[in-house]
């Protein structure tokens, strides 16, 4: 446990002490909480940052907490329930709206601007974190699934980087008798790819604008790209990018550092390709959202220590070292510019974030586009629709109805 607090017992035993004699009180640091989700190095500079800031800041001591994104969002649902969540939180920004519709959920940052350095973000960045006028949440930097692919294993097969689907469909067919995926992904990268086609072949928006029948055109799509090897429906494994059982993946620009840059180190040569799109495409169909924020418990009884943790989470230099752009380019000016100052700006996180800055076609994501019951509802559908249980238009019924997408 970082900076334990040890209690100081005095015991005196035959001892007199003069009446006069002056007793400096002991000052204990006031206690706030922090907590946040992701990858073993993710605690690891963490960790190291915070005691950076204990340091900095003794008469504060924090306690962390951090968890896989599962657990930590299980656990974060019952501390919010009860009022008791941790003082300084990393967020979803998919929770925004569930915890906070009203922008009363969290503390509002905007009170507390004379400790937190907000000049460092643009009022545009801020938008994402406001709710009814209010500073629910900072960004950190921003986030979309994004492509990437194993130049390499492409190029021993004579291939070339995707652009299209119909590209997809054709590396895949040269890959299947290879016995290697076109694109491995999670579901939720997987639901989000198959909204964008049919975005763009529709020009609806998802939420909204679909109907049952856009519905059973992704049955149908989905189907077409599990048969023909762009995706499979086997359970999902992160190393199976570097160990070359698939050339490409699709993920979250965050975990990019983690899962795909290893690949160089494997003998590949990790690149990030287009958006993909349908040649004539009636939307982009891809979405942009915070990689996450941090956010403040509205019933802290030390905000004011929860802001100067917030603040160095952001904005001081150490902890834009130790992070750099581990969860993607951070949007504060002043981390920035330490990393440029650095020559800390690389990798292929900094590649995808800098694609995300050049593409003006983004939308901000609906929440709903993330909600992991529908996303697994769909996907239960898909099998049954796809061992022939069902048929498609009752597949596209059964999920509009339990999940309409008005």
């Amino acid at each position: 446990m970082l900076c334990l607090l040890c209690s100081l017992t005095l015991t005196l035993t035959g001892c007199i002490m003069d009446d006069d004699e002056i007793h400096e009180p002991i000052v204990q640091p006031q206690k706030i909480t922090f907590s946040w989700w992701g990858s073993e190095m993710r605690s690891d500079y963490t960790i190291q940052g915070l005691e950076v800031f204990e340091k900095k800041n003794d008469e504060i001591s924090v306690v962390p907490y951090s968890n896989e994104f599962t657990g930590y969002k299980e656990n974060l649902d019952a501390l919010m329930m009860s009022g008791n969540e941790y003082d300084v939180m990393q967020i979803n920004s998919a929770w925004l709206d569930e915890y906070s519709p009203n922008g009363e959920g969290f503390y509002d940052l905007f009170e507390l601007s004379d400790i937190i350095h907000l000049s460092n973000f643009s009022d545009d960045e801020l938008k994402y974190g406001i709710r009814n006028g209010k500073l629910n949440a900072i960004p950190i930097s921003l986030n979309a699934q994004t492509f990437y692919y194993n130049e390499k294993l492409l190029k021993d097969n004579g291939l070339s980087v995707p652009q299209t689907w119909d590209d997809l469909f054709a590396c895949a067919e040269v890959l299947k008798n290879k016995d290697v995926l076109m694109l491995d992904a999670a579901p939720k990268s997987h639901w989000i790819a198959l909204v964008a086609h049919e975005e763009q072949v529709s020009g609806k928006k998802a939420f909204g604008g679909f109907s049952e029948e856009n519905a059973k055109n992704m049955f149908e799509f989905e189907a077409e790209l599990v048969d023909k090897g762009v995706f499979s429906r086997s359970e999902y494994v992160k190393e199976n990018f570097l160990n070359n059982k698939s050339a490409g993946v699709i993920m979250w620009v965050s975990d990019a550092q983690y899962y795909v840059s290893p690949i160089n180190d494997h003998g590949g040569k990790a690149v990030i390709g287009d958006y993909v799109c349908e040649p004539n495409s009636k939307r982009f169909g891809w979405y942009v959202k915070p990689t996450s924020l941090y956010a403040i418990s509205r019933t802290s009884k030390n905000p004011k220590q929860a802001a100067k943790l917030v603040d160095f989470l952001l904005n001081n230099e150490t902890m834009a070292m130790l992070q750099g752009t581990e969860k993607g380019v951070p949007l504060s000016r002043s981390a920035i510019e330490t990393l440029d100052a650095c020559s800390k700006l690389s990798g292929v996180s900094y590649e995808a974030s800098m694609k995300i800055s050049a593409t003006q076609e983004f939308e901000l994501m609906d929440p709903e586009l993330e909600d992991t019951a529908r996303i697994e509802e769909f996907f239960r559908l898909f099998d049954l629709y796809h061992y022939g249980h069902i048929t498609a238009e009752e597949a596209a019924a059964q999920f509009t109805a339990a999940y309409p997408f008005s």
